[in-house]
């Protein structure tokens, strides 16, 4: 029985995109990360106050994916990728507001 299990690696291709309709797309400028025992939950979300009190609303989850530790490991390695390349591009992100430079209003 253990013959037949197979270790899926990075040089393994990515699944295919599955015919049909495209899954809408979100915008998410917050994110939450809840652990359980065996898979990470991750909650994108919609926060209009990020930047200082605009409205009275908390912020609203717009998706939920829940992913498995090597799932999420991955997902980390390709995105930390992604993002080294943009501040390659175009210069370092910063995260502390205080410090970016914002524009003037």
């Amino acid at each position: 029985m253990a013959d037949n299990i197979r270790v899926v690696g990075n040089d393994t291709p990515a699944p295919k995109t599955p015919e049909g309709p495209t899954p809408p797309a979100v915008f998410s400028n917050v994110a939450r990360v809840i652990p359980t025992p065996n898979e990470l939950v991750i909650d994108f979300a919609l926060n209009l106050n990020a930047y200082g009190q605009v409205i009275e609303e908390d912020a609203k989850v717009v998706s939920r994916v829940v992913t498995t530790y090597d799932g999420a490991k991955r997902l980390l390695a390709n995105v930390a990728k992604a993002v080294q390349a943009w501040e390659q591009r175009y210069g370092q992100i910063e995260l502390d507001l205080a410090k970016r430079g914002l524009p003037n209003a």
